[in-house]
């Protein structure tokens, strides 16, 4: 009797790894890349909405699964909440106010990197003999790759500047920052994974083929630039191809330049 196949749902290293079989240093043909790159961006992906689900989960905690997923904002509330119990009440302790936060780091950390998190601590910590006022900046530094502001720049939420802006708030202005922080650490992170997922499978030797490949589907979506597709890089491409495939591109679109355009089918000659 053939065996079952398994039907366990696949983690999304297990997912990041399927698509980096299609890496282009892989040799993998353009059209066979191409569509790995659309089955992510299609808005049906169930991939896309596995990334958001675990992010979600990784920052806000998954029921019934507490112990695999406790979630860094419940983490960070549980430690605040032992420390102020009114609304109202004030924390003026820098000292406590980087404990939430370093408790905070630790729960996402330890999920988002890994062993390459306690591999870094165990290194900070026993080589490198950081104190721990050093131990927390570093920290920080991590949390900067999921946690940037508005212009794409890394905040460290460790650092002596923003715990200092911190300092004074009530316990609901507390909370409220640690839901805004975990909302904006939740994006980047599926946005990091989906990257993840994409990352190497075009490179800059597909220029032409890429080029050659979606100007025809930009025509028929009825979207036109007065800058042909060739003459941006792929990265530029992937980019706008990817805004088009995900779904309702108009505005988007707009911002880049794209006019919308009546399809006119070319006759073959």
């Amino acid at each position: 009797m053939a065996k079952k196949e398994d039907k366990k749902p696949k983690t999304v290293e297990e997912i990041i790894a399927d698509y980096q079989k299609f890496h282009h240093k892989t040799g993998k043909d353009f059209k066979d890349r191409i569509k790995k790159f659309e089955e992510m961006n299609d808005p049906e992906s169930l991939h896309a909405r596995q990334f958001s689900h675990h992010a979600h989960y990784t920052v806000f905690g998954k029921p019934g699964k507490e112990k695999e997923y406790p979630g860094a904002y419940n983490e960070a509330y549980k430690k605040l909440d032992k420390l102020l119990a009114d609304d109202a009440d004030k924390l003026e302790d820098e000292d406590k106010l980087a404990e939430i936060l370093d408790t905070y780091a630790n729960s996402f950390l330890q999920i988002a990197m890994g062993s390459s998190f306690k591999k870094t601590v165990e290194h900070a910590e026993k080589e490198a003999k950081l104190s721990k006022k050093e131990l927390r900046e570093l920290k920080g530094q991590l949390m900067g790759q999921f946690h940037i502001d508005d212009q794409g720049n890394p905040q460290n939420i460790l650092s002596d500047q923003y715990i200092k802006g911190l300092k004074g708030k009530k316990k609901i202005e507390l909370v409220d920052e640690l839901r805004g922080m975990s909302e904006k650490v939740k994006e980047s992170y599926s946005s990091f994974l989906h990257d993840k997922a994409l990352e190497g499978l075009l490179s800059e030797d597909d220029r032409v083929e890429m080029a050659k490949y979606i100007t025809p589907i930009f025509e028929e979506r009825g979207f036109k630039h007065k800058k042909a597709h060739i003459m941006r890089n792929v990265r530029e491409q992937q980019s706008h191809y990817g805004v088009l495939l995900a779904g309702n591109p108009e505005s988007i679109l707009q911002k880049n330049g794209y006019k919308a355009v009546k399809y006119q089918k070319k006759e073959k000659k």
